[in-house]
């Protein structure tokens, strides 16, 4: 989590994090791990380094929108000295059986509009564009 969060917070600077919390990251995952809506896959380099992860969830739509419940991938990370070598497709592929499983039939993502690279992987692996999330900070009102 650590290094996904650095990662972001140097592909865009409005992407800032709580490093507390991310610091605690072990406490609250464990927590999460224990719900029936959430998992996780890693990508293990062989000397119990963990070089990357793939965290997903069901994610229930609940403004009417269909499908109700839809498979949501809420982190992917893989260190970039080990990008490009087919690290990520396995873990998907275990994320969409998983999805399978529970009659899962869309699949969405967030990605940072300033990660090109992150972008045209998603599309490369078949991700298609659905809809994009615009960002306004708030100035504090003149007095």
């Amino acid at each position: 989590m650590r290094d996904w969060a650095a990662y972001e917070e140097a592909l865009d600077s409005r992407a800032r994090f709580d490093w507390d919390l991310i610091r605690d990251a072990p406490k609250w995952l464990k927590l999460v791990l224990n719900r029936e809506h959430h998992a996780v896959w890693v990508a293990d380099h062989g000397d119990d380094r963990l070089v990357g992860h793939l965290w997903i969830r069901l994610k229930r739509q609940k403004d009417g929108a269909l499908p109700a419940t839809v498979g949501y991938i809420s982190q992917a990370f893989l260190d970039e000295s080990f990008r490009g070598r087919g690290l990520m497709k396995p873990m998907l592929e275990e994320a969409f059986d998983w999805f399978r499983n529970l009659d899962i039939e869309v699949v969405t993502l967030s990605v940072l509009h300033r990660n090109w690279l992150g972008s045209a992987a998603w599309h490369r692996l078949g991700f298609s564009d659905w809809r994009e999330e615009r960002r306004m900070e708030l100035k504090p009102r003149a007095k």
